[in-house]
């Protein structure tokens, strides 16, 4: 049974992104929700950034709960709408990875999606903010940035995964070091940085755990750092992270931290949530209990530090 009084809600769609439902299951999830006494609105976007405008419009408007079709990037949109709202973000499972939906257990059909949201349960969770632009799962500069500038979003559209596979290689032969001084709540330290992932989540790029001690509610943000030269390094770095014993080397830093600052000669290349920014924000903090999220009832995740 529904444990929402005021039962309306939004659908945004991205229909550029990668694997997104077809009519027929989403009209399937459509007819759920007005047979269980929702109103549902569907929009879809025509371009970058129209997500934003549409959760902040739905936050004003106080609906209860906001669901996403479309990939982590679309999610990154709708967060930047929502934070500090009390409307609560749903997913609906499309895109690359769909980091997100993975990591808290959200079903593939779009009706089981959007019942587990409508019946599952409400949680407070952080958010990252990198400058003035908020993130759910991470903050990547470097290595990580650069593969993302290589992605073009229509090729990510069509193509998926492979785009980041062939440009992570390319990237891997080329891409060197920049030495940065990073403070984490005000303890400074030099590193010759290849990557650094500010992670509020656990897993990266639906393969590996970069920051696989973070969690999702505790107001810090979990900061991995991969230090070295070029390729070689890079190449021993993913192997290591592949086997989950990259926090073990020593040319790999981590912290917990409320606010990261980077102070360096030329900014380095950034993604957040798995997309490039023209931006270099010098200032990474958490925002604490900045969003709500409908989860599945009874998730168990180790994002959470109430696992229910």
């Amino acid at each position: 049974m529904s444990k929402y009084s005021r039962k309306e809600t939004l659908v945004i769609v991205n229909p550029a992104a990668h694997n997104v439902p077809s009519d027929k299951r989403l009209d399937e999830a459509d007819r759920w929700l007005k047979a269980e006494g929702w109103q549902v609105e569907w929009r879809r976007t025509e371009g970058p950034r129209q997500a934003t405008e549409l959760a902040a419009g739905a936050a004003e408007r106080e609906l209860p709960l906001l669901f996403v079709v479309g990939g982590d990037g679309t999610l990154n949109e709708a967060v930047n709408g929502l934070a500090g709202s009390e409307t609560a973000l749903a997913v609906i499972r499309a895109g690359t990875v769909n980091i997100w939906a993975k990591e808290i257990g959200i079903p593939r059909k779009p009706i089981e999606a959007v019942r587990a949201a409508v019946e599952g349960e409400r949680r407070r969770i952080d958010l990252g903010r990198a400058g003035e632009r908020y993130f759910l799962l991470m903050a990547g500069y470097g290595l990580d940035g650069a593969i993302g500038r290589r992605v073009h979003a229509g090729l990510k559209s069509r193509f998926g995964a492979v785009m980041y596979a062939i440009a992570a290689i390319r990237e891997t032969l080329r891409y060197r070091s920049s030495a940065i001084t990073l403070s984490f709540d005000g303890e400074q330290q030099v590193a010759d940085v290849l990557m650094l992932v500010a992670g509020n989540t656990r897993n990266y790029a639906g393969l590996v755990e970069i920051t696989g001690e973070a969690v999702a509610d505790d107001g810090l943000l979990d900061v991995c750092v991969y230090q070295g030269k070029g390729t070689v390094d890079i190449i021993l770095h993913a192997l290591r992270t592949l086997l989950r014993r990259h926090l073990r080397s020593n040319k790999v830093l981590y912290r917990k931290a409320r606010r990261l600052e980077l102070a360096w000669k030329e900014p380095l290349p950034v993604q957040l949530d798995g997309d490039a920014i023209e931006q270099s924000p010098t200032r990474v903090e958490i925002a604490a209990g900045a969003l709500w999220v409908a989860v599945p009832k009874g998730v168990s995740s180790p994002l959470f530090r109430d696992r229910a």
